[in-house]
């Protein structure tokens, strides 16, 4: 479900970043980028208005605002959050072009409220943001960076702006605590997708202290890099032999008797979420890397299983 929203909101216009941890829920909503927080409730294991009354206690002034997506259409229920200051109250199924007016709703109400704020915190902003660094690709490159913030023990985070998107790497004294990218990529996978990127801008900003759990991928930088770097070399010449986007692609009937490896890559498939898609979204909805789930895609079209879909490109959505 998440993968699938993340797909629709970022065809949409949106900038996207999906949370399926529990735990890790609370430093997204620290983010200040976010305008808005849409939230899938699981009935007994994901309480929405439970997320609500925390990100209340915590957030930032404005707040981003939030949209529950439920399944129960109790109107007792509905009043309560309503009452508590809650943006959107979606019951599910829900018309995906509504969905989007609502967002664009709360957005709108959200940007109101960010000019309000703005000069306020445009003057704390400046004031509390220390710049280590900036530059460009065209003459320091990623892997480059890295070593350096790594080898000199620095603590903060480069954030790397390219044109698919943002990039932001957390050092804890020289030490990669974790690495982000734009519609929801996170460590490893955001980390190896990094590499393609030769042109962007950087900046490298200095923090007492950052946040979050190490990824066990970064434990040796090094090595990471260099296996990073092997993939971005490797990854578009593989990828040019698999359907270009927007080629929708859909399972046939040896998927039955096919042994796939754990998080396959045609995971939204087998789960009949939807019936046939991109390349490029199941490449970007595996948790592996590109590279590897390009690799796994490669073998079961040429083992048939699967295959391009009849009719156009349209049935990809």
């Amino acid at each position: 479900m998440l993968e699938l929203l993340e797909e629709i909101l970022s065809d949409a216009g949106f900038g996207v970043a999906a949370v399926s941890d529990i735990s890790a829920i609370e430093e997204q909503l620290a983010d200040p980028r976010f305008d808005a927080i849409l939230c899938d409730e699981l009935p007994g294991e994901l309480d929405g208005l439970m997320i609500f009354d925390a990100l209340v206690e915590s957030a930032p002034n404005p707040r981003p605002g939030f949209i529950l997506l439920s399944d129960t259409p109790d109107g007792e229920r509905i009043a309560r959050c309503l009452e508590r200051d809650m943006e959107e109250y979606v019951v599910k199924p829900f018309d995906i072009a509504e969905l989007i007016a609502r967002i664009q709703r709360v957005v709108r109400h959200a940007e109101r409220m960010a000019k309000a704020n703005h000069a306020g915190e445009a003057a704390n902003s400046d004031s509390d943001e220390k710049v280590g660094f900036s530059g460009d690709l065209d003459y320091m490159n990623l892997p480059d960076l890295l070593m350096n913030l790594h080898q000199n023990g620095q603590t903060g985070r480069l954030h790397l702006a390219t044109t698919e998107g943002e990039y932001v790497f957390a050092f804890s004294k020289g030490e990669l605590v974790n690495a982000k990218g734009s519609r929801g990529l996170k460590n490893r996978k955001a980390f190896y997708r990094a590499m393609r990127e030769l042109r962007g801008s950087f900046r490298f900003v200095v923090h007492d202290s950052v946040s979050g759990r190490r990824s066990s991928a970064f434990e040796n930088l090094a090595n990471a890099i260099l296996q990073a770097v092997q993939e971005a070399d490797e990854f578009p010449l593989t990828r040019r032999k698999l359907p270009p986007d927007p080629v929708p692609v859909s399972l046939t009937a040896k998927v039955e008797e096919t042994p796939l490896p754990e998080n396959s890559a045609i995971q939204p498939l087998l789960e009949g979420l939807i019936k046939a898609t991109t390349i490029d979204i199941l490449i970007h909805a595996c948790p592996k890397t590109d590279l590897e789930a390009a690799r796994e895609l490669e073998e079961l079209m040429m083992a048939e299983v699967l295959v391009q879909s009849e009719g156009s490109a349209a049935a990809a959505s």
